[in-house]
């Protein structure tokens, strides 16, 4: 006589294991690319257009913690987003410039002298000498 195993089968145990590393992933990817899926998937299902969702880096330019400073703290440089208060601190505004990275090295300009027609004698001398 068989008896059934009771309980969830193994198939159901790998549907929910795929769902779980599904979600693991969608959570990795929005810490990779500092988006908030889960968010974003909330905002669709309440039926708020996704531009209401806030986009990732989408801060307006008037608040107050999107300015970088530079503080001398006891003698030690510290950029920071936020205000330095104590008596013992100096704060300054730092500019930020976008950048697309650095050049690469511009080619020497050819010297003249090496451009210059040589006479036979030093061409068979410098031949000879290879």
């Amino acid at each position: 006589m068989r008896h059934r195993q009771r309980g969830i089968s193994l198939i159901l145990v790998a549907v929910l294991m795929a769902g779980v590393a599904a979600l693991a992933m969608a959570a990795i990817f929005s810490m990779r690319y500092e988006r908030n899926l889960f968010a974003e998937g909330l905002a669709r299902l309440a039926g708020k257009s996704p531009a209401a969702a806030p986009a990732a880096g989408a801060v307006p330019s008037s608040a107050p913690g999107n300015q970088l400073r530079r503080c001398v703290i006891d003698g030690k440089t510290v950029f920071s987003d936020t205000e330095c208060s104590a008596a013992n601190r100096t704060t300054k505004n730092v500019v930020v410039h976008e950048t697309k990275g650095m050049e690469a090295p511009r080619a020497p300009k050819p010297d003249p002298a090496d451009a210059a027609p040589q006479d036979l004698r030093v061409k068979m001398i410098e031949k000879a000498a290879r």
